[in-house]
């Protein structure tokens, strides 16, 4: 009888929930959204046309589930969206994660994650009917899932346009004709035309047939990477269209499209793993992810490593130098990967850059948090299961890195913020060649060689007679390690917060505050609900035994009475 009054009482609520107006409006809230979605693409297609369209709705579904995790776990506003900051990091991780672009005006330059125009800081660079087509629909509104989505699909069929174009220019500087079929031989050697000057920075469109020739061999011959380029055009061609003997167009288009897709990653495999491998065989001891400044500069005078080179000025602005020791400067190892000095501008749109190892671990520990915050304890299980390219799965943490979580929680009230400045340098000493030291806002400026040469009047690398005057002065000058974290390797700790989204992480701020008041009268009202069903239960046994005592008590009496009739009877019978 209780089982079935709770089915009624669970349908009632079900119903009455269904019911209410505040389902139904989120019913109708719903579908107006995808009636939103089919009007933008619409909209979308008026304007950029239909391949466009169709770029950013085959996307949709990929790019949704690759948003998702982080999704989650974000911080949300009251209305359970994400701020415009929140969103501006996400779309900054994917684009990142997912190609190696940083895109411009989303991408950090080194102050804070709120963006300074519309569509998340890019909307100075789109195209103006687009740009106003994205400002009317999104505007400074917060994001659900799918409407991120449907943004990031915008911008990445965009990129996708562009190259295309580049396609298209390139066809006309080489005088082929789109309407004609190309042999697999000519068909290559347009991407090949293609790729070289897009990674040497050029508008073929601008170029001569000659200079488009020149830019070329100048690639194939100079660029130490190249071959990783090559080995990826020939990966794309066999796998859109492995058996074609002749190339239309848009087959042409198939290949160029998976080419640029997979560049950021090939780049990172091929160019930025051959630096951070440069970077560790010098490391100053190995698993600090440091390399002193003065070993930085003697392998590139003595060792022939060309790319160690710049000036520490310049490295300074960028955020690379940990000068906790002043008098011996070291290279942060995942800071230099990072930086602008080592991406391609190849884009309108986008730099191609070396990829955050970190994120990949913050990924992990998202997916197994799936919220903004979580205590030390689950924070410490994770990460000690979590593997990388140079920590392994199953290690015991440090004191002094379980001391400095402990420290985070307590600052906040016993949660860790995962989106924070201080977990984000957690994590960095807990995967020293993985993650980046994260500066505080406003104290980079993460500049290329050329923006820097134009605001310093400086160039942006050291001469050789400077390389090795600092290393001589070096070696004159070192002295002791004064902090107080010498000993655990954390001297640049710094115990500053700043949230990727201060505003709504507030939103959690009466739940966390409320938290610690509410926590002893709700584990006495636990205590005190044990014992009164501990009561009732023994209640329940001592009624029972009561009965079983009454029943025998009841049936000894009647035996005794039967016994008593039968000797009764005897004696009168006698």
């Amino acid at each position: 009888m209780p089982r079935r009054i709770l089915s009624v009482l669970a349908a009632y609520h079900v119903w009455t929930c269904a019911s209410s107006p505040d389902f139904l409006a989120t019913v109708l809230k719903n579908s107006s959204r995808q009636v939103e979605q089919s009007a933008f693409l619409d909209e979308l297609e008026d304007i950029m046309g239909s391949h466009h369209r169709q770029a950013a709705e085959s996307r949709l579904s990929e790019i949704k589930e690759f948003l998702r995790t982080t999704f989650v776990a974000m911080p949300k506003t009251a209305h359970g969206r994400l701020s415009t900051t929140s969103a501006r990091y996400a779309v900054h991780r994917l684009f990142v994660q997912r190609h190696g672009w940083h895109v411009k005006g989303v991408a950090p330059g080194g102050e804070s994650w709120a963006p300074n125009s519309s569509a998340l800081g890019l909307g100075n660079r789109l195209p103006p009917r687009l740009r106003d087509l994205l400002e009317e629909r999104f505007g400074s509104e917060d994001f659900t899932l799918d409407e991120l989505t449907l943004l990031v699909a915008t911008i990445e069929a965009l990129i996708h346009s562009e190259a295309i174009g580049r396609l298209h220019a390139t066809y006309h500087v080489l005088d082929k004709d789109p309407e004609a079929s190309l042999g697999e031989e000519e068909a290559i050697d347009i991407i090949y035309s293609c790729m070289t000057t897009y990674l040497a920075g050029y508008n073929i469109s601008e170029l001569s047939h000659e200079q488009v020739s020149t830019t070329r061999r100048a690639v194939e011959e100079d660029y130490p990477y190249w071959k990783h380029t090559k080995a990826l055009i020939h990966e794309s061609q066999q796998s859109a269209s492995p058996d074609l003997k002749e190339y239309s167009f848009s087959d042409v288009e198939r290949i160029l499209e998976i080419v640029s897709a997979s560049m950021g990653r090939r780049v990172d495999e091929g160019n930025c793993q051959d630096i951070e491998d440069r970077l560790v065989a010098i490391e100053e001891t190995p698993g600090t992810g440091r390399v002193r400044l003065s070993d930085f500069y003697s392998s590139h005078l003595n060792n022939g490593n060309w790319q160690f080179q710049e000036r520490p000025e310049y490295l300074r602005q960028l955020g690379v130098l940990d000068e906790s020791d002043p008098s011996l400067p070291r290279i942060i190892i995942p800071n230099y990967l990072i930086m602008q000095a080592n991406c391609l501008n190849v884009s309108t749109y986008y730099d191609l850059c070396c990829i955050d190892l970190c994120e990949d671990l913050l990924d992990k520990i998202e997916d197994d948090i799936k919220g903004p915050q979580a205590a030390p304890s689950d924070i410490i299980r994770i990460v000690t299961s979590m593997d990388s390219a140079y920590v392994s799965a199953g290690r015991t943490l440090s004191r002094a890195l379980v001391k400095k979580l402990n420290e985070v929680a307590e600052y906040h009230g016993g949660q860790v913020p995962i989106h924070g400045r201080l977990f984000s340098q957690w994590m960095h000493f807990a995967y020293p060649n993985e993650c980046p030291y994260p500066h505080l806002f406003g104290t980079t400026k993460l500049l290329t060689d050329t923006e820097w040469f134009a605001e310093t009047g400086m160039r942006s690398w050291a001469t050789q007679p400077e390389m090795q005057a600092w290393i001589n002065s070096t070696q004159r000058h070192v002295g002791p390690i004064t902090c107080d974290d010498w000993e655990e390797g954390m001297c640049m700790w710094a115990a500053e917060e700043e949230l990727v989204d201060a505003v709504s992480w507030q939103v959690l701020a009466p739940v966390r505050s409320l938290w610690p008041s509410v926590r002893a009268p709700l584990r006495a009202c636990a205590f005190l609900a044990m014992l009164v069903s501990s009561i009732m239960g023994m209640r329940g046994i001592m009624q029972q035994a009561m009965c079983s005592i009454r029943d025998v008590r009841g049936h000894v009496k009647s035996v005794s009475q039967d016994d008593s009739r039968k000797k009764k009877g005897e004696v009168i019978s006698v």
